[in-house]
């Protein structure tokens, strides 16, 4: 499975922009907030790496699921990812606190955000930790100073479609591309 141009387009554009959602987990879904990843080409496949600390609950349940999924904004909802970004998983339902719509995904055993207009689910094929080599001294002081190291799951990209709803010539998703 590949993304159309368009699709890497605004994927790329809400990385780089406001962020993006990822969700995972059926039996306790979780729902996190990044701004950190990259779509590309291993084992002719087409892959995202997705970063995730060890210490969240979204790293707890994609090590035992295997899967993700990305749900990508196109309309402005920087508000959710900004909070988000400081609820844990583990103390809120943050589909419930962000008043977001979940819908059962297609091919993966998690939810979605019906609340966006592209949605990329991914099978982790490969993750690797702070064990497996090396990190810059200037990258290890600049970022994880006192934090945990960041786990980088390379997920085969297994279904990716649009909420045709969210979609139209007033999202950012049309914006971007002219």
């Amino acid at each position: 499975m590949f993304l159309t141009t368009n699709q890497r387009i605004l994927l790329n554009n809400a990385l780089r922009d406001s962020g993006i959602f990822v969700s995972c987990g059926k039996a306790k879904p979780n729902l996190m907030s990044t701004h950190w990843g990259s779509l590309g080409n291993f084992w002719n496949r087409q892959i995202f790496i997705l970063p995730v600390r060890s210490g969240k609950l979204s790293y707890e349940v994609i090590e035992s699921e295997k899967t993700f999924a990305i749900s990508v904004p196109t309309t402005d909802m920087s508000r959710e990812i900004m909070m988000c970004d400081h609820m844990s998983g583990y103390t809120v339902n943050k589909f419930d606190a962000l008043h977001l719509h979940p819908k059962r995904a297609r091919k993966i055993d998690a939810y979605v955000l019906g609340d966006c207009g592209l949605i990329i689910e991914c099978k982790v094929l490969f993750s690797c930790g702070e064990e497996f080599g090396y990190i810059d001294e200037s990258l290890k002081n600049e970022m994880y100073a006192d934090k945990a190291f960041h786990t980088m799951y390379f997920a085969e990209v297994i279904d990716c479609y649009e909420h045709k709803e969210k979609i139209n010539e007033n999202t950012i998703f049309k914006k971007r591309i002219k």
